[in-house]
């Protein structure tokens, strides 16, 4: 029995094409099972963007987790922070405090916090004037957050 009465003939070109066409069809549900969520593709986007900063930002030690919020009338936020680590209380004097992430400087005291017993809580407040155009201290003074850049000298109060 000769191969051509088992096989109807067909051309080399004809088989390749069957080959092809079914190729060509089973394509885009291969394409359509690979394709990644928007969730995983914006996943990764964030993850790159967070590297670029890393890069850009390189004095910044906590890299926070994004946060994004969808909202009721449709719109989003995303949120994506760095901060740098801030030293603790060195004791009284002038300091470079971040307020809003703007350096500024400050001549700072610390008030422990206490009970009406007399019992020290563990946590400070922290109050200054801030450096005048004189080169003196403003008259105001201020409660300040506990974000010491660095201290930058020592100063009587």
């Amino acid at each position: 029995m000769s191969s051509s009465s088992i096989f109807p003939a067909t051309s080399r070109r004809g088989v390749l094409k069957g080959i092809l066409a079914g190729a060509a069809a089973s394509a885009p549900i291969a394409a359509q099972a690979e394709a990644p969520t928007d969730a995983e593709q914006l996943e990764s986007c964030l993850s790159q963007i967070r590297d670029i900063l890393a890069r850009m930002h390189p004095t910044v030690s906590i890299h926070h987790p994004h946060y994004l919020s969808s909202r009721e009338d449709g719109s989003y936020r995303l949120s994506i922070q760095g901060d740098v680590q801030f030293q603790p209380f060195q004791g009284c004097g002038v300091y470079l405090v971040s307020i809003d992430g703007w350096p500024w400087e400050y001549l700072v005291r610390e008030e422990p916090v206490i009970t009406l017993s007399g019992n020290h809580l563990g946590w400070s407040r922290y109050f200054g004037r801030a450096r005048a155009d004189d080169g003196g201290w403003d008259d105001f003074e201020r409660t300040l957050p506990p974000n010491f850049v660095r201290k930058l000298g020592e100063a009587s109060l």
